[in-house]
């Protein structure tokens, strides 16, 4: 798709420039990612307030950051939004993903518990067992990875746009099908308006680790944002 940057306007007048994210972007989304992203969601809010490993954890945030913008320069599938100053306001970080071979194995996930691995065996089980690959028939599926909205810009349709632009994207890369592994009510709703349908959910304050459940106690986070959920549709 040539056709970035693009206006998107909404009803009381203000005009933001969606554009395809590109690695000058990179130190932006990153603090974007840890502002907008890391505190809203119960799970990912366990990173951002772990506070003796705050160096690790924002090599890793830098690290997955760099590595989806990297690959946007060849294929390039993410979006960022900005205001009328060029500040971000929203950005849709999304992977396009092929079918692994039959020999591929996953990493194994380390032994020790930390607020990362957490976040890891959530996403995990929520796809257990489940080979969207074989369901909608595809060697190729597109990933809504990461969808962030500043707050101060919320309830302007900007996720749900930001969602449809990204089933664009797919559709022009011809991925097969989309899932979204939503960490939140607010990615939960942009992709249910796009067709996204849920396929399991993972309720946080039951969730168990190693015989605890170390979420239960996010109640102001949990009455918002209580469950992830696997949602996927055909292309």
């Amino acid at each position: 798709m040539n056709s970035f940057p693009r206006n998107f306007a909404v009803e009381d007048g203000r005009t933001f420039t969606i554009d395809l994210a590109r690695l000058d972007d990179l130190a932006e989304v990153v603090e974007f990612r840890k502002q907008h992203f890391n505190s809203i969601s119960p799970a990912c809010y366990l990173v951002n307030v772990a506070n003796n490993e705050t160096i690790d954890i924002d090599k890793r945030v830098r690290e997955s950051t760099l590595k989806n913008l990297s690959s946007c320069e060849k294929n390039p599938v993410s979006l960022t939004m900005r205001d009328s100053t060029g500040r971000l306001v929203a950005i849709a970080l999304n992977k396009l993903i092929e079918k692994p071979q039959a020999d591929d194995q996953a990493a194994p996930l380390p032994a020790q518990e930390n607020p990362i691995l957490i976040v890891s065996l959530i996403i995990d089980d929520l796809e257990r067992g489940i080979d969207l690959f074989t369901t909608y028939n595809t060697k190729t599926i597109f990933e809504l990875w990461i969808m962030s909205v500043d707050k101060t810009y919320g309830q302007l349709g900007i996720a749900t746009a930001l969602a449809s632009l990204s089933l664009d994207l797919a559709k022009a890369n011809n991925a097969g099908a989309v899932k979204c592994l939503a960490v939140s009510q607010y990615s939960a709703k942009a992709a249910a308006k796009n067709g996204l349908e849920t396929i399991r959910t993972i309720d946080y304050a039951t969730y168990e680790f190693n015989g605890d459940k170390p979420l239960a106690n996010l109640t102001d986070l949990l009455a918002e944002h209580p469950v992830a959920r696997l949602m996927a549709r055909r292309i």
